[in-house]
Formats: C-alpha cells, structure tokens, sequence
C-alpha cells in the first residue's frame, strides 16, 4: 500500500507545477500542537505550520508536508498505539483528517465537522474515538460531537453545550480508564476545561445524548488543563496561580450533585512560591500551563520552564528545571515558559513503566527500599520561544551541568513576519519580524536554527519595518534594510552600519532596485521619498545613504512602486520609477544622473487616472518588450491586468487590458519570477502573485487573458505579506505574518508548461468564461448584438442584398458592449477602441479600424466587470455623496453630474432624463429605492430561484422563437 502510495506521490508531482517542498516556522503557541512520533526505528516529530502538517525526520534534517487544510490548523492529536495523527482547522470549508504517521497518506477524511470548525480534539488511547469541541465566538454556544472514525457513518452522538455554563469551553480530554458495569454497554467518559469550569461527560454507546456535570469552582481560580488518573477516579485540573484542583467521588451527599459525580477533593498548592525559599519567590508564581499522565507520573509542565513529575499522591519524583539549552554572549539561556511536552514511543521502558495499582502504592509506602527509581521515556519540550528541546530522563541522574543541558532540535519564528528577501547569490533568505529583529536562514543546509543578524555593539531599541537584499556595485551581496528608532527618527542599516535621517513618520512601503547603483525608496502614506549613495564616498567602507528627493503627489495611501529602465533622447539608459495610489492615480517620475544635483534626483513627469470604479493594488514594469516599448503592467481590484505605454511625449495609453486571476481575491503583490532571464527577450517570463488572503499563483506572460495560462493555489490560511524567489525563479518565497510560516516553494517550468497547453481554440476558451459557456444565452446575444451592428454598418434601411465581411467598425464597441449590459465609461471605451486600433502597429504600422468576432469575445470577456453593480455598492455610493444619510436632493444630484467624473452637460442630462422618465416626474429627492427601481429600471436581482428559472424559460422559447 505504501509502495503504491509513493509511486502515485511522484506522479503527482510530475504533474505539478507549483510543489511546497520546505515549510519554516511552526506553530508554538497551539496546546498539544507538537508531537513526539520518535519510536526504535526513527527520530521525528510533528507539528503544525499554518494550515501544513509537518512529519520533521530531526535525525536526517527532513520533512515529509501532509496537505489538505485550506484553514489554518487549529488542534492536533496522536495515537502511539495505531501511530495516527489528528488534524483538524477552523474556519470555513473546515476538515478533520487522520494521518497515517508512517506515510503521511490521510486515512479519513471527515468534512465540516463543525460549521466553523474544531477548537479541541482528542483521541482514545486505542486509537478508534475521536471527541471534539467545536470552534465558535466567545458568546456563541458550543458543541461536542463523539466520533467512530473507521465506521461508515463516523459521527456516532453531537449535542450542545449547556448556555447556562457560561465558560467557553477550550480543552478535551477522554477518560481511557473508564469503568465497564456488566451486562451494560460500553460507557465513554470525557471532559471538557474552560478557564472557569470543568464539565464532565458520561455516553452510553446507543443513547439518545450525553449525560454531564460541572461542579462548582473556587471563582479566584483560571483553569487550564484537565488529566484523568489511571486505575482510580481521581481527575486533576490545572491553575494559572500554580495550584492543581483533584476532583474524586465523594460518599458524602451534598445538597448539590449526585451520588457518582465528582465534586472537589482538595487543592493542592504544586508551584506556588509562598512557602519556598527566598530564591524561588524572587522567581515569581509559576502557572501550571500543561498537565499529562505518563506511565506512573503526573507531569507538569510551567510558566517558568520547569517540568516536574509527580506520583498519583502528589509527591515529586523528578524535576528539569532551569535547564541550559544554549549562550548567548555572557548571557545563559534556559528552556522558556513550556507551550508544549510530549514523549518518545520507545519499547525499551514498557516492563518496567506500568501504572501501579493503589494497593501497590500503598506497600511500597511502607519501603522506601521498594520504591522505584524515576524512570521515563525521553521527552520534546516546546517553549514560548519556538525551542523544540530534546530532554532525556537520564538526565535527571546527572550532577554535572554540562550533562543536564537540553538539546535543540529546532530553534523557530517566535514573532509575524513583516518582509522576507532572498540573497542573489548565495540560498540565504533574510526576513524582518515585529520583534524587531532580522534573521538570515540558508534554505539549502536547512539548519535547526535561526541566525539573527545583529549591529555589533549596538543596543537601540528599534522597529524594523523592512528587510531587503540586493547586489551592490562590486558584485557583493549586502543587506539593507530600513528600521526606525523609537526616539531618534528612521536609520538606514547597511553594511552593519547605521545613517541616521531626519525623518520620523511611519514607513508603509519599502522597495530596492538593482541598477548602476543601490537605490532604496519607501512610501509613507502618500509621500514618495528615494535615497542613493553618496557619491562623494570613495571607499567601499565608507559609503553611506543621503537623501536624493521626493514628492507627494498622491491624495491617499500609495500602494505599490515599480522601477523600470528606458532609453532617453540620447539613448543613455534612463531609470524611471511609478507610483500607483488609492486616488487611482499613476505617478512617473525619472531619477537623474547624481553628477548633477546629488540632492535633487527626482523629477515628476506626468500624472494621470488610470481606474475611475476600482482601485489599483499592484504595478510591476513589463518584462516582455519585443517592441522596445515602455510598458507597465498593473492590477486592481475588479480582478484585471492593465498593460500602460509610455509614450516619449509622457503620455500614457492603455496598451491593454485582460482579466486576471479570480481565485481568492485579487492581486496585491506582484514578482518577476525568472529576474535573471530579463534580458532575454525571446525566454519564457512568468510573474508570480499573491492575493490579500490565501492565494498565490504563477501567470504565464504575454497576457491575454486566458484563464489557461493562470494558476494558483491555498499557499497561506491567512493574510500573505510577501513575496521573494530566487534568481532562476525555481524556487519561490510567501510569507503569511501571523502564521509564523515562511513556505518554500518549487517551480518546475516544464510541468508549468504542460499545465497551460490546451487543446481547445481561442474562442472556445473565451465563451467557456461566459455565463451558459458555448451553449448559453449569453454568447448567443452577443452574436446576434455583433451581426447587427454588421448591418447597422451596412446601411439597415436598405432593401438591397447585404453582403457582411464578418467585421464591425471600432466605433459599433460601445453600443454592442452596452447592448450586452456592460456601460463602460468614456474613458474605457476608448481604452478598448485603443487596444484594437493600435494592436499590431509596431509591428506592421497600420491602425486597425475594424474588428472581428472573436476579437469581440475576448474584449467582452476581458473588460466587462466580474461582479455586478449590487444594490449595497449603490447605497454606499449614495452615503458618500449625502454625507452618510443615503439620500440626495435632486439639485444636488444634477450638479454632480454636471461637475464630477465625466461631465455631463445640460442637453445630455436633459435627454437622458427624458429617456428614463418621459413624463419629467423628477422626485425631490434620491434615495436607495427611487433611484434603481424608478429612475434607472435595475430588476431586483433578489427574487426566488423559482422566478429566475421562469425568466429563463421565457428567455429559451423567444430564443427558439428568432431562430424558426
């Protein structure tokens, strides 16, 4: 099965393009989120990395990804005895998958599980029952399901939490010692811990429900995990102020509870400072943050790093405290507050490892000679740091402290992520976090640990906001990267060495570019500043960074900058940089030669609005350049490509402009995926993207618009902050913040390829984008729409034959796009009559002044919206023109036709009106309602499924109708 497994593994990896081959960061901070899988034969652990799950091989430095979660992974489970993992998310579309521990192939898939997901799980020591607590917000009810996972139907009982708990509900743990009555079917016992009550929970196999309780608390208490006692009923809960409660069944009846039901016992103070030595207090409380029943102990793992174990009576047995697990400097660091223990799966210890009975314990009490040694299986500690710490039992034994260090398996991302760069010429990737530090990984060693770059001898307390590298004129690889001082306004750090400026606002946006010189530019809201080295500065040693110019030109938040080079009047190279902002404006300026003013390089050429409905989110300058044309390429947020000449005159003309990507939003950031192969002008360019949330994907240039030459994937479960690769583009970089994750990605071009060949033709391709596809009403009006306007362009009155060419004048686009229930704006129709006209004139010189069908087609798919005007965009633009009330005076109205947007005159706002209400019933004021029901006739898209498919009915037999 394995062998077959892997076979049709490499098969599918032929075929994929786009393969995570390496995932950096985990998740630290999930409770029980970190296994040890470590058994005889192998030496791994598993974790979860955003929405991966991660089979990390610690002995041969090796990852086995078990993919499928399109949400980040929320809980996490392992059974030793059948050697599976739990996986489960929350969110939308959630999963809860079980792994095989040995493959990583996933042996059940169970979906939805929850609506919004799972916040714990846990599984029977046996491996065959999983219960799990559902996800929801803090004020919304929870529930708990119990499942059979290899049976048919795996979900054997789910009932909800009882509102009256009034506690959320966060951990479960199963009773693997429950008690079996005869004659009686199989009891399952569980609990669940929120920070204010523990609920206990009885199922009967068969019954309609579950039975529970939740006894009463001390209030001052915060909970954190819950442990049942093996071979007793003794249950033990957790405390943030280092006390442990013990729950047993009581004989004495109170007036609250039953006879069965556990109440509190006692509580019993494990970690709290009050009574211990005067070293110990100084220390401060440590919180009880984990608790696990492993063979005879109770271990408890704390806020202060120590692990201790226990006996079922309380009594310490062993303890790793203060353990050293590395230096830096002069300072000693020690294992962090515990997030995480777990223990190896090694046979060597089971004889001597079986639970004790209480008549045992109670013999061996009496002989302290009879007790036995403190022995365990090697253990994993993870810590609020992102160690994963090897700790050996052995170590307990030992008295020197070189022998009582812990080792690192793997030292990880302890903080989001703000920009990741990757080095030209050298596979080190360096990424700045909001701790406010950089740290450098070499993705082909793949060390355990991070190494943090550090100004020596420096001790400011700073925000890194970006990190960046880039290859310097001497061919040398440096980093630079852009941090401001708290008190001290923003630095430049470069070459280990800090250039103060004088300049104190908040940096939003940090770019570099590689040219004669380093050029380093950051926005700040809608300031564009550059900055260059000094030219006075001879010695490598000595360079430093000055201020070169800047501008605000931009009337909001920038977002995003290219650089491109052109020639000028004298064929010199001349370095230009674009700004697009969220006033849907394109800026363009040229950085001047530093002879002449090293303190003014930066000179606005033109400005000009490029969207009018949707905003622009990303700019790249265009690597395919045949034609030694000066071309941008931008996106926005309606999901389209824009591609923008400019003109030597500083004009600038929709080249144009092609539907993108609309899998998981549109594009907010764009990267040349093959950098080093630019100047080639006849290699393959792809640029990779990513969306706001979740998506990244590849696009193969030139654009035209077909879907086939697209592809993206789930790289994140979240937000993606960044985007890098390597010089090749074989190998790609995302980043996703708040996931701790920075995945590595493969590209493998020659399957990219076999991916975007397709068999069918142009035209097929483009109305399979349509509603309906081929066969749909929607290609056969725009049909009808293209043969008419032939006639209309043949003269209509006519009696005459008409003989039609097939082809349509370019001033026919704005009535047959109109005619499909698409109004563009001036502004993109002659977009669109530019893009036909000028299409093939650098290549032949000549101006085309008609087009055909499928030119058609692909300029109606191209350019119509991808979503529809929806009555709420419409009440949204009301409140901004009325102040936020939604409704407009008629007065007030006509004048804004008069004087915004694309003006309007008297005579045209008086036949429009005319055309829409032929009796001049204006009303006095617009709202919502008048204004798309009465005024501009818009039927309400929200009727019933019944109505919908009555209208195409009608719609099909008018069809059938015209065609006899």
């Amino acid at each position: 099965m394995s062998e077959y497994h892997d076979e049709f593994q490499e098969d599918q990896q032929k075929l994929n393009a786009l393969n995570l081959s390496w995932t950096l960061g985990f998740n630290y901070k999930m409770v029980n989120g970190v296994h040890n899988l470590t058994n005889d034969s192998r030496k791994e652990i598993f974790y979860a990395t955003a929405h991966t799950g991660v089979i990390f091989d610690y002995g041969n430095n090796q990852q086995r990804l078990l993919q499928g979660h399109c949400n980040k992974i929320s809980c996490t489970a392992y059974c030793k005895e059948l050697d599976i993992i739990v996986t489960a998310d929350a969110g939308p579309d959630s999963m809860l998958v079980i792994w095989d521990a040995k493959t990583g192939v996933p042996r059940r898939t169970i979906f939805e599980p929850h609506a919004n997901g799972v916040q714990a799980v846990d599984i029977s020591e046996n491996g065959q029952y999983l219960v799990t607590l559902s996800k929801e917000e803090p004020d919304k009810i929870q529930s708990i399901s119990f499942w059979d996972w290899q049976s048919q139907d795996p979900r054997l009982r789910t009932t909800v939490l009882d509102d009256k708990l009034k506690d959320y509900q966060y951990y479960v743990t199963i009773n693997n010692n429950a008690e079996q009555k005869q004659n009686q079917q199989q009891i399952f016992e569980f609990a669940t811990t929120g920070k204010k009550r523990v609920v206990f929970w009885s199922w009967e196999y068969g019954a309609a429900g579950f039975e529970y309780y939740s006894p009463e608390v001390q209030k001052n208490k915060v909970l954190t995990q819950t442990v049942f006692i093996p071979k007793n009923k003794n249950v033990v809960t957790g405390t943030l102020d280092g006390y442990i409660i013990v729950w047993d069944v009581s004989l004495i009846i109170e007036e609250y509870g039953q006879p069965d039901e556990r109440r509190v016992i006692k509580i019993v103070n494990l970690m709290n400072v009050a009574n211990k030595s005067e070293t110990q207090q100084k220390k401060g409380n440590a919180q009880i943050l984990l608790l696990r029943v492993q063979g005879r102990y109770l271990v408890v793992g704390a806020s202060n790093g120590s692990i201790r174990f226990y006996d079922f009576k309380f009594r310490i047995r062993a303890w790793f405290e203060d353990v050293v697990i590395g230096q830096n400097g002069l300072n000693i660091q020690c294992i962090g507050s515990i997030t995480n223990l777990s223990f190896a799966n090694e046979s060597v210890f089971q004889e001597d490892f079986e639970t004790e009975s209480d008549e045992e314990k109670d013999k061996d009490e009496q002989s302290q000679k009879k007790s036995k040694p403190f022995l365990c299986q090697d253990f994993i500690v993870v810590d609020d740091r992102a160690n994963v710490i090897l700790l050996k039992s052995s170590q307990f034994q030992e008295i020197e402290k070189e022998k009582k260090k812990g080792t690192v398996i793997m030292s990880s991302i302890v903080s989001p992520i703000i920009s990741i760069s990757v080095r030209p010429n050298v596979p080190v990737v360096a990424f700045s976090c909001e701790d406010n530090k950089i740290y450098e990984w070499n993705f082909y060693e793949k060390h355990n640990k991070l190494k943090e770059i550090k100004e020596k001898g420096s001790e400011l307390q700073i925000q890194i906001l970006m990190v960046i590298i880039q290859l310097s004129v001497q061919k040398m690889e440096q980093f630079i990267c852009m941090i401001a001082e708290k008190k001290n306004g923003l630095k430049i750090y470069w070459f280990q060495k800090l250039t103060k400026l004088n300049q104190k606002q908040p940096i939003q946006l940090l770019v570099l570019i590689q040219n004669i010189l380093l050029r380093l530019m950051n926005l700040m809201q809608s300031v564009f500043l550059i900055f260059d080295f000094d030219p006075n500065s001879q010695l490598k040693q000595q360079k430093e960074w000055i201020f070169a110019g800047k501008y605000r030109v931009h009337h909001g938040p920038i977002k995003s900058v290219a650089f491109g080079e052109t020639l000028d009047e004298k064929n010199q190279v001349q370095l230009k940089v674009f700004t697009i902002g969220e006033d849907m404006k394109l800026a363009v300026y040229d950085v001047l030669d530093p002879t002449q003013d090293p303190y003014n390089r930066v000179k606005l050429r033109s400005v000009v609005t490029i969207e009018q409905e949707c905003l622009p989110s990303a700019c790249i300058w265009y690597p395919i350049n045949l034609q030694r044309e000066d071309v941008l390429l931008t996106t926005n947020s309606e999901f389209k490509l824009k591609l923008w000449t400019v003109l030597k005159d500083l004009r600038i003309i929709c080249k144009k402009t092609c539907l993108g990507p609309t899998f998981g939003g549109h594009i907010k950031r764009l990267l040349l995926l093959n950098p080093s192969d630019m100047k080639n002008e006849y290699q393959d360019k792809y640029l990779a993207y990513s969306t706001g949330e979740k998506v990244v994907g590849i696009i193969k240039l030139p654009l035209d618009g077909n879907p086939n030459k697209t592809m993206g994937l789930i790289a994140h479960p979240e937000k993606i902050v960044d985007l890098s690769s390597t010089q090749d583009g074989k190998l790609f970089f995302t980043s996703g913040g708040d996931d701790f994750a920075i995945n590595i990605w493969s590209v493998d071009f020659a399957a990219l390829e076999d991916n975007f060949q397709t068999q069918e033709t142009e035209y097929e391709i483009f109305s399979n984008l349509l509603d309906g596809g081929p066969e749909g009403q929607t290609l056969r009006d725009l049909k009808d729409f293209f043969y008419y306007s032939q006639i209309r362009s043949k003269d209509e009155h006519t009696t005459k034959a008409r003989k039609l060419d097939g082809l349509v004048p370019l001033t026919a686009i704005a009535d047959m796009m109109r005619s499909m229930g698409y109004f563009p704006t001036n502004q993109e129709i002659e977009n669109m009559i530019n893009e036909i006209k000028f299409s093939k004139y650098l290549e032949t010189g000549e101006q085309i002044s008609e087009l055909e069908i499928n030119t058609f087609l692909k300029l109606y798919v191209n350019h119509k919206p991808v979503n529809g005007v929806t009555k709420g965009q419409i009440y949204d633009a009301l409140k901004t023109l009325a102040t936020d009330t939604g409704v407009i005076p008629w007065d007030q109205f006509t004048e804004l036709l008069k004087t915004k947007g694309e003006k309007l005159d008297e005579q045209e706002i008086e036949y429009y009106l005319e055309s829409l209400l032929p009796n001049k019933n204006y009303p006095q004021q617009l709202n919502l309602n008048n204004l798309c029901d009465e005024l501009l006739g818009f039927e309400d898209m929200d009727g019933t499924q019944e109505q919908q498919e009555q209208q195409e009915e009608v719609q099909d037999v008018g069809s059938e109708d015209e065609q006899q």
